[in-house]
């Protein structure tokens, strides 16, 4: 079964690596075809992105000589100002004032004759070459006209151009000459604003000529350093002929521009070039000139360049992800092959006993129970009795061997198809061959255990409190074989004789039943169910009713008593105890508050209170608002609390009992000789009344040795000021014992059984 367990895992471990290697050969695929995409992808993104870029330099480029045509307007209106006086003073001031302006180089003004004012400078008579081509363009003689000029002439074109736009001068309606503003375009493609294009290729601004017989574009201005075409070239057209392959599709392409500039339009054309690259070339016409157009382009194998170092990168990212994925592999198949025996140790062995675990067991169980299906199984879920008494009074290492001892002693008597394993703690789990000597192996089991524990120091008795099972023909699910085992080991009472519970269709009904009064208990509580009872406490020596004990009882609508056997024990483990003992005092109130208010004698009424209450932080406070809600008489409620509150804790126990006692009730102890009372107890904690167990009194009725102990028992309680009471009183005999050793107050049915308020109200009060 093992070695079947073991395949099965190192069976997974193959598929794992496999699955490993087709995901690896997956990725390989993914990166190829990622870094093929991302290439394109790249380049269409560039291509979008710079003719984006294109598109917004060209507004820029608007935007410059925009400026320079409102300036020469802003001038024009400024010297056509009747409010000023026309002279030479005045041409001064506004070719300064517009000067000062950022973005224009410089002003002038030409009058009508053509003499020329310039900042610093004057000449009569402007023949000057610089002027003569815009002076012959024809003038209009109510709009800004502008354009790209040379500095000089034609004849004469390196030295440069400039962006000219001029404005008539009118002065009492008279035109008086035109206002020009210029700016220089050589340095254009300087400004940052063009840094995008220039990284990724070039700049142009281009003016066809103004020769209709010549097919040529004069280059304007132009970026620095450019590789494209030559820098000693002037013609656009003919720098992109000389660069392209001189193929048809080229020359197509070449003519679509020429066409298209000269139509005014924008475009955007690619040709191929000499080495076989992408040349991209995108134009458009500026909208403040006359025929400038600005045009940018750029070599594929720039893009190239700028590409290849990011899939340079890609690639290496995914051949170290895939070599780092191999080595993981690799890794993975080494220490699965090397340490299959530290894994399995880790998933199947118990830490404390060296023995298997629960993980093992589940695969053990299930597989002997299919091989062996006429072999009858039962399962055991069994813990040590008081264990924690033996881990805290002999210390962790020895109450460690004690549960190695189970582990090992279990081995050494049963069979291989049977298995022992600790779960937790103390809890041990079993599968075990059910036969006539299976009884015989237990004993066996315990008294090894037991001699192991005293040979290791351990004097304290081993016993077994077990649950179990029997596994049926059809039964599969190991998970609830366990559960149904431990279902029956806590019916077990922790104090009880009884060691052994089997799982049968009774506990399946007390498991209901358990969930029907918790799923009832809140709607019950609301509708009233819950009655309170009385039984009378009975003076022996005045012979008449001195109080009563309240007892609580649920009634169910269709007239059927819930006994509290069957649901106090439920109620004190989910809690609810605190709600049913709160409601239990509040009724006593208010059933004490009627029969003051009729005039009635009361006598003292005793109300059981959980341990669950004592450790509450706001109870006193509860219990106070009680009291006083219903104005009670001081001393007429007593709160019985079992010795067993105080185990532990008993400085906080002691403390809310002496703030209880200020709130006007008496208190008394439940049961005393039960448990572990002690004379510290009554010299401590602040008992009006002490309350003897039944079950110590019947046994001193039937010893002389346990009667005199009763005796001298009840003489220290009435000397500590305390009052006595037996309780259990069944016979008039038994009544005249305790009158005869000293003991006053009773309580049993000799006298009188729990009986509802009303009735004892009529007989008593």
């Amino acid at each position: 079964m093992k070695e079947n367990g073991f395949f099965k895992r190192r069976q997974s471990i193959i598929k794992v690596i496999v699955f490993g290697l087709v995901l690896l050969a997956v990725c390989l695929w993914v990166c190829v075809s990622q870094i093929s995409l991302l290439e394109n992808t790249y380049k269409q993104e560039v291509s979008q992105d710079f003719y984006s870029h294109h598109t917004r330099s060209a507004s820029a480029i608007d935007e410059i000589f925009n400026r320079v045509y409102i300036e020469a307007k802003n001038g024009g209106k400024m010297l056509g100002n009747k409010n000023y006086e026309y002279g030479d003073d005045r041409i001064y001031d506004v070719i300064n004032s517009i000067n000062d302006i950022d973005g224009i180089d410089r002003s002038c003004f030409i009058t009508d004759s053509r003499v020329y004012h310039a900042e610093g400078e004057f000449k009569k008579g402007a023949d000057d070459p610089r002027w003569a081509e815009m002076w012959d363009v024809p003038k209009s003689d109510s709009m800004v006209m502008g354009g790209v000029y040379n500095y000089y002439h034609d004849s004469n074109p390196t030295d440069g151009y400039e962006y000219m736009a001029s404005c008539p001068v009118y002065y009492d309606s008279k035109l008086k000459g035109y206002f020009i503003v210029m700016t220089t375009v050589e340095t254009l493609f300087e400004n940052e604003l063009f840094s995008y294009q220039n990284d990724m290729g070039e700049c142009y601004l281009i003016e066809p000529n103004k020769d209709s017989n010549k097919e040529t574009m004069n280059i304007v201005s132009r970026s620095q350093d450019c590789t494209i075409m030559s820098t000693l070239e002037l013609d656009f057209l003919k720098g992109i002929t000389e660069h392209s392959d001189e193929k048809d599709e080229s020359k197509k392409e070449i003519n679509n521009i020429k066409n298209a500039i000269n139509d005014g339009e924008s475009g955007f054309v690619s040709i191929t070039t000499k080495e076989g690259n992408s040349l991209q070339i995108s134009y458009c016409p500026l909208e403040d000139t006359t025929g400038v157009y600005y045009v940018s382009c750029y070599n594929d194998n720039l893009v190239d360049d700028k590409v290849q170092p990011l899939i340079f990168k890609n690639v290496v990212s995914s051949m170290i992800l895939i070599a780092f994925m191999i080595v993981i592999i690799i890794y993975i198949w080494a220490t699965a092959k090397k340490n299959n025996i530290t894994i399995e140790k880790m998933a199947f062995e118990d830490p404390v006993t060296n023995g298997k675990n629960i993980n093992y067991f589940k695969e053990f169980a299930v597989s002997a129970i299919l091989e062996n299906s006429e072999v009858p199984f039962v399962i055991y879920r069994f813990d040590i009795v008081n264990f924690r008494f033996i881990n805290e009074a002999y210390g962790h290492e020895r109450a460690d061997e004690v549960l190695k001892a189970v582990v090992r002693a279990f081995g050494e008597i049963f069979s291989e198809k049977e298995l022992c394993v600790r779960m937790n703690a103390d809890q041990f789990l079993a599968i075990i061959v059910n036969d006539k000597d299976t009884d015989h192996k237990l004993n066996q089991l315990t008294d090894r255990v037991t001699e192991s524990a005293r040979n290791n120091g351990v004097k304290y008795p081993i016993k077994f409190k077990q649950g179990v099972y029997q596994v049926k023909k059809h039964d599969r699910d190991i998970e609830i074989m366990i559960d149904h085992a431990n279902v029956a080991r806590k019916t077990l009472k922790s104090s009880g004789k009884e060691l052994r519970a089997y799982f049968t269709d009774d506990v399946i009904g007390d498991m209901r039943r358990v969930d029907t009064i918790e799923s009832d208990m809140q709607k019950a509580l609301a509708a009233g169910e819950f009655k309170v009872y009385y039984q009378p406490k009975w003076d022996v020596v005045a012979n008449h009713v001195a109080g009563a004990e309240a007892l609580i009882r649920w009634e169910r609508p269709d007239g059927s008593v819930i006994k509290p056997e069957m649901f106090i024990p439920i109620f004190e483990k989910n809690g609810f105890v605190e709600k049913l003992d709160f409601y239990t005092l509040e009724e006593v109130c208010k059933h004490m508050r009627e029969s003051l208010d009729k005039g009635k004698t009361v006598y003292p009424v005793s109300v059981n209170q959980s341990r669950l209450l004592l450790h509450s932080l706001d109870y006193v406070d509860n219990v106070n608002k009680i009291i006083k809600k219903y104005n009670i008489p001081e001393n007429a409620i007593e709160l019985e609390i079992t010795e067993t509150v105080f185990t532990d804790e008993k400085n906080e126990m002691y403390e809310a009992m002496r703030r209880l006692k200020e709130c006007g009730v008496k208190l008394s102890m439940d049961d005393f000789g039960s448990g572990y009372s002690s004379l510290n107890m009554l010299k401590d904690a602040p008992f009006d009344i002490i309350k003897i167990d039944k079950e110590f009194f019947s046994e001193s009725v039937t010893s002389d040795v346990s009667l005199w102990i009763l005796q001298k028992m009840i003489e220290m309680i009435n000397g500590l000021g305390m009052e006595v009471i037996c309780e259990g009183v069944e016979t008039g005999e038994q009544a005249l014992l305790l009158r005869s050793i000293g003991c006053r107050m009773v309580q049993g049915f000799f006298y009188a059984k729990p009986m509802p308020y009303d009735e004892y109200d009529s007989r008593y009060c």
